[in-house]
């Protein structure tokens, strides 16, 4: 008996390991894909940028404000890492002004440049800083620029919290250049999908994990 069982134990083992390897095969060519979002673009009543990777991000914005999409860009006020002592001893800008330069540089005027000053520290907080701006200025939609990678991110919560109020085209930056079914090949990516796959889990179980410690 324990020789007729053999080959059907070897038979389980073989398929139970096989499973998980075809789930992780497949999930690791979908997740790079599900992750971008960039969606046909309408005419809106203000270009989102969202905060990091300037200038790749306000480059779309620009494109998009200079296209005719939208009459006005709108640029967050996020909290830095850089103590303000550090940043005045360095001669850095706040990383909104360097967003509004860009922005400036490319051709849009400052007159079409709305700087938001509630300080957010992440995502969703700055989401929730651009629907209330939307909202307080009567706006009937918007787009939001982000990176290829982070624009899941940005729609499921869009859609979860403010897109029944106010509609949202996401939109990735044209100018960082990502190629989605490879991933994994390399340690950049990996990064950026490690970090958004993060972030999505974080919120989806309610943000308890915060992105800077609330004691400091």
């Amino acid at each position: 008996m324990k020789v007729r069982r053999f080959p059907r134990l070897l038979t389980v083992l073989v398929v139970c390991g096989l499973i998980p390897l075809v789930v992780v095969v497949i999930t690791t060519r979908w997740l790079g894909p599900w992750l971008v979002v960039s969606e046909p673009l309408a005419h809106s009543d203000v270009i989102f940028v969202t905060d990091g990777e300037t200038p790749l991000r306000e480059l779309e914005g620009a494109a998009l404000f200079l296209e005719g999409w939208a009459p006005r860009v709108a640029v967050a006020r996020p909290r830095s890492r850089l103590s303000e002592e550090a940043r005045r001893l360095a001669g850095y800008p706040t990383m909104q002004e360097h967003a509004s330069r860009v922005l400036q540089r490319r051709g849009v005027p400052d007159t079409g440049i709305v700087r938001l000053d509630r300080v957010v520290e992440n995502t969703l907080q700055e989401l929730q800083a651009d629907f209330d701006y939307a909202r307080a200025h009567g706006f009937r939609r918007v787009i939001i620029v982000s990176s290829p990678y982070h624009t899941r991110r940005i729609r499921l919560i869009w859609s979860s919290r403010f897109e029944r109020e106010i509609p949202a085209v996401v939109r990735a930056t044209r100018y960082e250049s990502v190629d989605p079914a490879r991933w994994w090949r390399s340690r950049r990516p990996l990064e950026d999908v490690a970090h958004e796959v993060f972030g999505i889990t974080n919120f989806l179980l309610g943000t308890p994990i915060p992105t800077f410690d609330r004691e400091r």
